[in-house]
């Protein structure tokens, strides 16, 4: 070996050439992390503004189900106010509307009497006016207490059980 070729092989040739190496791969490998920064900066900053506009999102949605309960609560309060105040007219109305309907059935019956000149037929039509409200009154009690026994929500709600129940027993079967 010559020194030419000793000085090539040297320990020193090496690094100075893994330094120039390793100075290019360092310069390519900052490029490709500057742009892999650039990327995920683009990436962190887009991901930042979908948070913050989820979070604003959250305060607007969280703001208007406060104020939903607020009108709630408020209004609810005006209604057990205004309770005393119902119950009290309810209890003037009733005696004015017996008075009112019984004023209406004697009227009646007296034109029928008017009109035919037997005292029968007139206490005849009082009667019956009497039983026809009675019967109104027996239609309008059965109407109201099926409304308030709720049918459609329990419809639904019969409906939905069934159908978790028949996906149960579907799911039951595929296992098997």
């Amino acid at each position: 070996m010559n020194a030419h070729d000793q000085k090539e092989n040297s320990p020193e040739e090496y690094t100075s050439r893994g330094d120039f190496y390793a100075e290019g791969l360092t310069e390519s490998l900052a490029e490709e992390e500057a742009a892999a920064q650039d990327d995920g900066a683009k990436k962190t900053a887009s991901w930042s503004t979908d948070i913050e506009q989820t979070l604003l999102l959250g305060e607007q949605f969280v703001g208007v189900i406060g104020g939903i309960v607020d009108l709630a609560r408020v209004e609810a309060l005006l209604a057990v106010r205004t309770l005393p105040k119902i119950m009290m007219l309810w209890l003037l109305m009733m005696p004015i509307m017996l008075l009112t309907w019984c004023a209406f059935s004697a009227l009646m019956a007296w034109s029928v009497f008017a009109a035919s000149g037997q005292v029968g037929l007139g206490m005849l039509t009082f009667f019956l006016q009497q039983v026809l409200l009675l019967l109104v009154c027996r239609w309008l009690f059965v109407k109201y207490r099926k409304r308030m026994s709720m049918p459609y929500t329990r419809a639904q709600i019969d409906g939905f059980l069934r159908s978790t129940q028949h996906g149960f027993n579907r799911s039951s079967e595929t296992k098997e």
